[in-house]
């Protein structure tokens, strides 16, 4: 059950992250502008040299904010293929099997369960 519900992480990771991977080569170019306007605005001499790196910057975070989603998409893609190796391979403790009861309401006020307290409390001493 564990490699099953592991191998069912991998696959819908790989597929998020495939559809995505055009987010990410976006995500690259808006570095290398980013990067480009950074270094263009510290060799600035003029305005106009500056006008222009803020342009080239402002660019960049336009496309930065326009493939935002993609960018999350490939995120969750990671971790969900992350965590699918990890089920498959055995490194997390994920047991889908273990089902656990419902939980009895602890604030029972009623005298059978005062008495019942009273009780465990007299036969631990």
């Amino acid at each position: 059950m564990k490699k099953l519900f592991g191998g069912l992480l991998l696959l819908i990771g790989i597929a998020i992250c495939l559809d995505d991977i055009g987010g990410l080569l976006v995500l690259m170019l808006t570095g290398a502008l980013m990067v480009y306007g950074l270094k263009r605005w510290k060799r600035a001499t003029t305005e106009g040299q500056k006008v222009v790196a803020v342009l080239v910057m402002g660019a960049a975070a336009l496309l930065l904010f326009r493939w935002f989603p993609s960018v999350v998409g490939l995120l969750i893609g990671g971790v969900l293929f992350y965590l699918g190796w990890k089920v498959f391979n055995g490194g997390l403790p994920i047991s889908l099997e273990k089902v656990t009861a419902p939980r009895t309401p602890t604030n029972d006020t009623s005298f059978d369960a005062d008495w019942r307290a009273f009780m465990d409390k007299q036969n631990k001493q």
